[in-house]
């Protein structure tokens, strides 16, 4: 892959995007019946089955790998991911997903949510599109996605840092979006 076309991805991901190309072959999307889980076995912690549904709401998180709720902070297995969102946070932890589906093309975002003012730590997150398994010829519908799920090693918050964010009444007005990117991976 040529690295022009990749922003900085850890090195998990890497890998976790070089299998999803091997399964895809010279098709456009790998189907779901490509999953194999022993394939991905050294990110299983790391990663969610989402299937795409009809309707709203639409992404069901299938499976959900326990490092994953360790970084995101919510269980969503078995669970839609729109109704664990706050409206605030729905269209921005969508998006890789529509844009996934838009595209056919695996996507990578980061986002920096704030713990507290001032406190924030980085999540990564690889969005891999799976077609249902419709016969060769026939329309390519996104079916589900493979998504992993890493975080960037919180910086260790002295008491300090993190009583003076607690007993600030100083409203940070940084917008999330300047804390957020997404990139469609042309792979």
């Amino acid at each position: 892959m040529p690295a022009a076309i990749l922003p900085d991805m850890p090195d998990e991901a890497m890998g976790a995007l070089d299998l999803w190309i091997r399964l895809r072959g010279a098709r456009s999307m790998p189907s779901r019946s490509d999953f194999r889980p022993l394939d991905w076995r050294a990110w299983m912690s790391d990663i969610s089955i989402v299937e795409l549904h009809d309707g709203d709401p639409r992404y069901f998180v299938a499976l959900h790998g326990g490092r994953t709720q360790e970084h995101i902070g919510v269980n969503f297995h078995k669970k839609y991911l729109e109704t664990g969102l706050t409206p605030d946070t729905r269209a921005l932890a969508l998006e890789p997903y529509r844009e996934s589906e838009r595209t056919g093309l695996p996507t990578f975002s980061t986002m920096a949510p704030r713990l507290y003012r001032g406190v924030t730590y980085t999540l990564w997150r690889l969005v891999m599109p799976f077609t249902d398994d419709t016969p060769d010829g026939g329309p390519q519908q996104v079916d589900r996605f493979v998504v992993w799920v890493g975080a960037a090693s919180r910086r260790p918050y002295d008491f300090d840092t993190l009583y003076k964010s607690l007993q600030s009444n100083v409203e940070d007005r940084a917008d999330m979006a300047d804390r957020v990117s997404l990139s469609v991976l042309s792979v």
